[in-house]
């Protein structure tokens, strides 16, 4: 059995066809500190998403450079982590504002 918090906060089980509805709930009643925490890190994650895209338009300079530097030391990392893992090296990077 496998078990899976979604975005808005649900439990998704996936059991194997037939097995007893019993045997699910207990597996559920066991990891019950697990799913506690897990919502708990899912609703954080949405809320930080929810609070990054309220600022959004960006309205002055300052906005728009303190949101390149954040995108850049979360994307650079990143890119430099791929480009390890592929053995390629991009030769540049764009930022640039989008609509969607």
């Amino acid at each position: 059995m496998s078990m899976r918090i979604v975005k808005n906060g649900d439990v998704h089980v996936s059991a194997p066809i037939g097995m007893p509805k019993s045997e699910v709930e207990r597996f559920i009643e066991e990891h019950r500190d697990w799913i506690t925490e897990a919502r708990k890190k899912t609703y954080e994650s949405q809320k930080r998403r929810a609070e990054f895209y309220n600022q959004l338009p960006l309205r002055t300079r300052e906005q728009a450079d303190d949101a390149l530097r954040r995108l850049k030391t979360l994307i650079e990392p990143t890119v430099e982590r791929h480009s390890k893992e592929m053995g390629v090296k991009p030769s540049v990077v764009y930022y640039k504002a989008m609509i969607s």
